[in-house]
């Protein structure tokens, strides 16, 4: 059955929970996909992932959802060619060739080796890529494995961490205005952090959750995780990532909201 925020938005991807557990749920296809992004569209589509430390090929997503600590030190060249690589890239000093001549030989694809040289651009120097990574917030996970499926499918003892909606830009205005209806002083409790698209889903909202209030997550700003997602799922696709506890109090407050009224029933051109 869906849940009333799935139904009244019309949402054309169900709404994802994400959870760390002890094992790899039975029902969970193994994979061997680079980006974990592709995980993300395969529960959207109404399976169930799981990952691992072990079987994570990114070296970003085991971090990003909450497994391990970002280790920038085993990214190719070492710590100063991921600092460049996120900024103005690597084929400006000595150590950063160095590492792009290790790539070349061992056969590295064509838009890596163009992304680690020219770097990514996403922030302005390497300086203010370490002082991201030192702000990055530390969970501890309950289990190794992390674990995606459709809310609908969870099973009795499963609880989620986290609950992703994959949005259009009005579905997103809802969930943000949903997020800010409870109380007197409520009206920051959406955050747009810059962060990997896993990172959006996991890793933030899993802090979140231990902050009075808890705020949500908007994600898939991530330009790389929008270049993986571009085909499999929308084009205008956003992500928005609520804590537990505040996706349940979304839900409970729904049926006498805005949800109901004029301005949403006209947008979903449900008014007569």
């Amino acid at each position: 059955m869906s849940t009333y925020i799935e139904k009244t938005l019309e949402l054309k991807y169900p709404p994802l929970a994400i959870f760390h557990s002890q094992a790899r749920p039975d029902e969970a296809k193994e994979t061997n996909l680079q980006c974990a992004m592709s995980l993300v569209a395969q529960a959207a589509k109404g399976e169930t992932v799981a990952m691992d430390a072990a079987t994570c090929r990114c070296n970003g997503a085991a971090s990003g959802f909450g497994l391990v600590d970002f280790d920038i030190g085993a990214f190719p060249g070492g710590r100063d060619c991921f600092l460049h690589f996120l900024s103005i890239g690597n084929k400006g000093w000595e150590r950063g060739r160095a590492a792009i001549a290790q790539l070349q030989e061992s056969g590295a694809p064509k838009h890596m080796l163009e992304e680690f040289s020219e770097g990514e651009g996403f922030r302005k120097s390497p300086e203010v890529v370490s002082n991201w990574h030192s702000s990055l917030p530390k969970v501890d996970p309950s289990g190794p494995w992390a674990v995606i499926k459709p809310l609908k499918d969870l099973k009795e003892g499963e609880i989620p961490r986290a609950v992703t909606f994959l949005v259009n830009p009005d579905q997103l205005s809802a969930l943000v205005v949903l997020a800010n209806f409870p109380g007197p002083g409520d009206v920051d409790r959406v955050r747009v952090p810059f962060g990997a698209g896993c990172q959006c889903m996991g890793l933030f909202p899993f802090a979140e959750a231990d902050r009075e209030p808890p705020r949500a997550i908007v994600g898939l700003t991530d330009i790389s995780a929008r270049l993986y997602l571009r085909k499999a799922l929308d084009h205008d696709v956003l992500s928005f990532t609520a804590p537990w506890g505040l996706y349940q109090e979304m839900e409970a407050n729904a049926p006498e909201s805005f949800l109901n009224r004029f301005a949403w029933k006209t947008i979903m051109g449900k008014k007569e």
